[in-house]
């Protein structure tokens, strides 16, 4: 059902973007990205390799206050301090 889903919609606020021409609003999948809508809890982003991929799930993590590196809600972890 929609309403068990941890996630129901992602919107990019473009407004707040300040600049699309630096990282990572220079990639296509962020610069072209308007909003995405999710109706089962399992989704799948494929495509080549360096498109974006990760990062565009790093973004959402820490939008959620995730870890950009995995885990879940209650285990947390870092290698490197890379992202802000």
């Amino acid at each position: 059902m929609m309403n068990d889903l941890f996630i129901r919609k992602i919107m990019l606020e473009r407004d707040k973007i300040k600049d699309f021409a630096h990282y990572p609003f220079n990639i296509p999948v962020v610069k072209d990205f308007q909003e995405l809508s999710f109706s089962s809890p399992v989704t799948f982003f494929i495509g080549e390799n360096g498109v974006g991929k990760s990062t565009f799930i790093e973004a959402i993590a820490l939008c959620l206050k995730l870890n950009p590196e995995g885990g879940t809600q209650n285990f947390n972890f870092n290698t490197l301090n890379t992202h802000f």
